[in-house]
């Protein structure tokens, strides 16, 4: 049995002049009709309005015995495929927030997971090895040949032709350049740089 609404619109046919009327007349109902389906004012009369024009755009093809009835049926239509379009848009949304919360939450693991001292000495080294490069070439492999080859003054002084005392300015020269680059980096200064 199907369930009349109250100030159901009485049985009419397309009128001849156009849907304009029939708009007129019943659009508050329909609107009521689509916010109860849809429960959004401005989407239901979106709907409705849509719905009065597929109807005035197929009023050649179709010319229905009850107008109110066909429109109803239609706006019905339109609601159920507005819902359908919605809901995939909310699923759409909510797996793009649960990809979103997956991607924070690795990277919050991730720095849980590092120690800040190793972080700290990993951009402190890097670092270094910028600051080597830009030493001139002499002092670099000075450096280098005490610090990594751990060789010592004398032995440095031997290899180069070098006097102890020049091999000593250089290391001193390379020291300094490297605490001024590492100024930020002030407690790993002497573990770096230990032995010199």
């Amino acid at each position: 049995m199907r369930t009349r609404y109250r100030h159901e619109p009485h049985t009419q046919e397309f009128p001849p002049h156009g849907l304009e009327e029939v708009y007129a007349k019943y659009k508050p109902y329909f609107v009521r009709i689509a916010v109860s389906y849809v429960r959004d004012r401005m989407a239901a009369e979106d709907l409705v309005a849509d719905t009065f024009l597929k109807a005035w755009e197929n009023r050649a093809e179709t010319t229905p015995r009850n107008l109110p009835a066909y429109l109803l049926t239609m706006l019905k239509r339109k609601c159920l495929d507005h819902l359908r379009d919605r809901a995939i848009h909310l699923r759409i949304h909510q797996d793009l927030h649960r990809t979103e919360q997956r991607v924070v939450g690795e990277r919050v693991a991730r720095l849980e997971a590092n120690d800040p001292q190793n972080l700290m000495m990993t951009e402190a080294l890097a670092i270094i090895e910028r600051e080597l490069r830009r030493m001139p070439e002499q002092r670099r492999r000075i450096f280098v040949a005490h610090r990594y080859e751990e060789m010592s003054y004398r032995e440095i002084a031997a290899v180069y032709e070098l006097s102890e005392g020049q091999v000593t300015y250089e290391l001193r020269a390379a020291k300094e350049t490297l605490k001024a680059a590492l100024k930020d980096y002030l407690p790993l200064v002497g573990l770096l740089l230990s032995g010199l």
